[in-house]
């Protein structure tokens, strides 16, 4: 069962390896056993960050690569298979966004909807096709995209009142986008080994106002919003070979937000 679980002899690359989930999810691969390459936009903090866990195991790497750049997909993802050999699994978890992404819908602009659709939904479709394409010539391999609970149901506008913050108009398209092209990609290349999977996070505490905190909580099962390292090991399961039998799957990890 532990060899099920054990990444040790793959190669595992994660977008946006060095944010809230990302981070988490990073350091749980490293963990597991794999070679891990965290791909962000951060170059100092990326470096510190490796240096720091890798100690004298040398099996954590960073490299810049910033997801938004469409055009420059396929070649970066070939500099990153060059240097670092035939990637495994591959996890996108980057959150790339525009300074008016808080913004209430009323005064979000054209300009504003196309950029972060692009940002965010068309660099997962782009970038989930580009290695799936790698991996279906090989005839194995493990994708997982981060959507979100809101890309499934509608959000509760209720736990933001009172409060300067809301959830942002576009993350609804974005995050349904990115679930129902990774059940396209399951799709069209489950007959190459490929599989595409999807996990929908509810709220991570990230030291939010304590009256969204109260509200959110008494919204889930559990009573709680998620730890990043909550989001991370479901992720980690579904890239496992303990996942061998699962694609196109959805995954919810939002302590039963989604339930009632």
């Amino acid at each position: 069962m532990n060899n099920l679980f054990s990444l040790k002899n793959k190669r595992a690359v994660i977008t946006g390896g060095l944010g809230l989930i990302g981070k988490a999810i990073s350091m749980n691969l490293f963990k597991t056993g794999s070679e891990t390459i965290i791909l962000d936009v951060n170059d100092e903090l990326g470096r510190v960050f490796v240096n720091k866990v890798n100690g004298s195991i040398n099996r954590m790497f960073f490299e810049y690569f910033d997801i938004t750049k469409l055009e420059e997909m396929s070649k970066n993802i070939e500099k990153i298979e060059k240097k670092y050999g035939m990637i495994d699994i591959w996890i996108n978890s980057a959150y790339p966004r525009t300074p008016d992404w808080g913004n209430k819908l009323e005064v979000i602009s054209i300009e504003s909807w196309r950029e972060n659709i692009d940002m965010q939904l068309n660099s997962y479709c782009i970038c989930s096709n580009e290695i799936a394409k790698r991996m279906a010539k090989r005839k194995n391999g493990s994708i997982v995209n981060v959507s979100s609970i809101q890309g499934v149901i509608a959000p509760d506008f209720s736990i933001y009142e009172g409060l300067n913050m809301t959830s942002p108009p576009a993350y609804a398209a974005i995050k349904a986008g990115i679930l129902s092209y990774s059940r396209y990609l399951a799709s069209y290349y489950g007959k190459d080994n490929v599989r595409v999977n999807v996990v929908c996070p509810g709220g991570v505490f990230n030291n939010q106002p304590k009256q969204f905190i109260e509200k959110y909580n008494k919204k889930t099962l559990l009573g709680r919003m998620a730890k990043p390292e909550e989001i991370a090991k479901p992720i980690v399961f579904l890239a496992s070979d303990a996942a061998s039998y699962i694609t196109g799957a959805v995954l919810m990890i939002d302590g039963g937000w989604t339930t009632i």
